[in-house]
């Protein structure tokens, strides 16, 4: 916490070069998303700041009609950096998300966190893709061997792909939510933690007020076997700060 505020002192003072500014900022942004904090969680104990609560759309693709599962799983990533998610599509009427054409997921949450983000969607998007191509390889190959239906295979198939996603996200959520619990009991009686406290309010408050009625989507049973390999994986996933643990005090402070 101490060397994210430093970071983030050093790259707002007036007397900091352009460049140096950038690296400071650059690494204090690495560690906030390392911890899925962000900034108002580190000043606003000192400053009062309210925290702006805000919106970005994420497009979200429909390849072979699974564009549902994926949003399920960034939401379940969303939500566990305290943040709301939303989809909205279009397509041939009648048909539902599963034949969209266009899919745009609208995720509602504190402005910092957002910008966190939109970085992270847009890699959990691709190592989620990337992981399920060798994953469904090998569930064909051990567990449809012997069913000679195509229409049978064809839907075991998608079954395991559609499962895998959510459980992928599901997998990132959990290794997100330690992360926020490592924060919070690092932040403890310091002020920063009812940033983390009152963001859920106000998070939900804006949601609403964008999606009035908004009704949740309905269960859908899910692979057993394609969820918890995509669980697993997820648990794996690389989230952008492989390289902090190389940085030395020294380099995030001057």
């Amino acid at each position: 916490m101490e060397r994210v505020r430093r970071l983030l002192d050093l790259a707002e003072h007036p007397n900091t070069g352009e460049e140096e500014a950038a690296l400071a900022s650059a690494h204090a942004a690495a560690l906030m998303l390392r911890h899925g904090l962000d900034a108002s969680a580190v000043r606003r104990g000192s400053t009062g700041r309210a925290e702006t609560i805000d919106g970005i759309e994420f497009e979200v693709s429909n390849r072979g009609g699974h564009a549902r599962e994926r949003c399920w799983a960034l939401h379940l990533v969303c939500d566990a950096l305290g943040c709301k998610g939303a989809q909205r599509w279009t397509g041939v009427k009648g048909r539902g998300i599963r034949g969209a054409r266009h899919v745009t997921m609208t995720v509602v949450g504190p402005e910092a966190v957002l910008d966190s983000l939109r970085v992270l969607l847009p890699s959990i998007s691709l190592q989620m893709e990337n992981q399920v191509r060798p994953a469904l390889r090998r569930f064909t190959a051990s567990e449809l061997d012997a069913v000679t239906a195509k229409d049978r295979r064809a839907r075991a198939a998608a079954d395991y792909r559609r499962a895998f996603y959510v459980g992928f996200g599901s997998g990132v959520s959990a290794k997100l939510r330690d992360r926020v619990a490592e924060v919070a009991e690092q932040v403890a009686g310091t002020g920063a933690e009812l940033v983390l406290l009152d963001r859920t309010a106000l998070v939900r408050a804006e949601f609403d007020r964008r999606f009035p009625g908004l009704r949740p989507a309905r269960a859908t049973a899910l692979d057993r076997h394609g969820y918890d390999t995509g669980r697993e994986a997820g648990r794996r996933a690389d989230l952008n700060d492989r390289n902090l643990d190389s940085l030395t005090a020294g380099e995030l402070t001057t």
